[in-house]
């Protein structure tokens, strides 16, 4: 399966190392290329470009066109909204996933445009909730 992932920080790199380990093809899209130098050992099968995950020149570069999956992980709500709706939208890539730090912009963007979204705040309440017991 052909991913692109957007963001290396911590989320990015932690589940590219988990579809990398899957023989999967994956691209990683990152503002700073710095980031690439301490993940490039351990993803070796990963192609790595530098450059704004909202321009269509650095999504077209990374391969978009032929994407399965395309998951923008960076700490910038508004870039992961916008590269997440260029991908579902120009492009058709078939699986669209993003990460929003915002509940209500989370709830949002997947009411209203219909976008795959996974919000790290409500996920960490939901789980602070569960280890004191409470519904």
């Amino acid at each position: 399966m052909k991913i692109v992932i957007c963001g290396s920080g911590k989320v990015g790199t932690k589940i590219a190392e988990a579809l990398g380990q899957e023989n999967n093809e994956l691209v990683i899209i990152d503002r700073d290329a710095d980031t690439f130098r301490q993940i490039e050992a351990t993803l070796t099968n990963a192609q790595f470009i530098s450059g704004n995950i909202a321009d269509q020149d650095i999504l077209i570069k990374a391969g978009i066109k032929g994407a399965d999956v395309f998951l923008a992980l960076t700490n910038d709500d508004n870039a992961n909204i916008f590269s997440a709706q260029i991908a579902k939208e120009l492009f058709q890539v078939k699986k669209v996933i993003v990460c929003i730090k915002d509940p209500v912009r989370a709830k949002a963007f997947t009411d209203e445009l219909g976008l795959v979204t996974v919000c790290g705040t409500d996920l960490i309440a939901d789980q602070i909730k569960k280890k004191m017991g409470v519904k």
